[in-house]
Formats: C-alpha cells, sequence, structure tokens
C-alpha cells in the first residue's frame, strides 16, 4: 500500500514548518519544492492525497498546474494560497477546481486542520 502524500509548492517559514510537524504527527510523506518544474514531476509520478499550492510567483504555470491536477487527478485535493487579497485571483482557484482556498484576510493557521480533516476523508 502506497504511502500518503502531501507536496507543497511555494511554501516557507512557520507555514512549513507546521506542516513538517503535522507529517510527522500524521505519518504521512510530507514533499516540498519550490521549483515548478520538480512539483509537476512529483505529481506525475507519484500522485498525491494534498497539493498545496502558493500562488505569486508564476501565475500562468502555478494555474495550469492546478487546472491539470484537478482535471486528471480528481482524487488529489488542492488548497491554494494566495500572498495578497485578491478576490478576482481567488474566485479563478475555486473555478478551477481549488479544493479549498486562503487568501488574506482568511488566516493560515488553519491549514493544518484542514489537510488533517483531507487526509481522514481520503483514508476512509
Amino acid at each position: 500500500m502506497q504511502q500518503t502524500q502531501v507536496i507543497t509548492f511555494g511554501i516557507d517559514g512557520v507555514l512549513a514548518d507546521r506542516l513538517r510537524e503535522l507529517a510527522e504527527t500524521r505519518r504521512f510523506r510530507l514533499r516540498e519544492t519550490s521549483q515548478y518544474a520538480a512539483c509537476r514531476n512529483l505529481v506525475q509520478m507519484a500522485p498525491p492525497s494534498v497539493l498545496v499550492l502558493t500562488l505569486g510567483r508564476d501565475l500562468e504555470r502555478e494555474l495550469v498546474l492546478l487546472d491539470e491536477v484537478h482535471t486528471c487527478l480528481p482524487a488529489t485535493a488542492t488548497i491554494v494560497i494566495g500572498e495578497t487579497d485578491n478576490p478576482v485571483l481567488a474566485g479563478l482557484a475555486w473555478d478551477l477546481g481549488a479544493t479549498f482556498v486562503l487568501f488574506p484576510p482568511t488566516p493560515l493557521e488553519g491549514i493544518t486542520e484542514i489537510i488533517d480533516r483531507l487526509l481522514t476523508t481520503a483514508t476512509t
């Protein structure tokens, strides 16, 4: 049986630390990357249960990745994080199939609970 996997793209700092702690507690594989090509390869090689995607470095590529994951891997939950309050971009992320969209003023502190819930749902 394949181990549950979460892939993150563009996550760093305190949020990355929280996700590492959750991975250790919940015993899932956490794959972290900040490179688009590496993220795309990881998703294609071993589809994750959850993809956490930060938007803002290269919107076109990031949104294409979100759309591809939604279309080709419908069982993969996607959490999209925006760094600034942008209702239009948040709406586009929802339209492209994101499971959760977290843009300011929504706090990121709840992301560990969201991932925990998604993983519980995926394994039951």
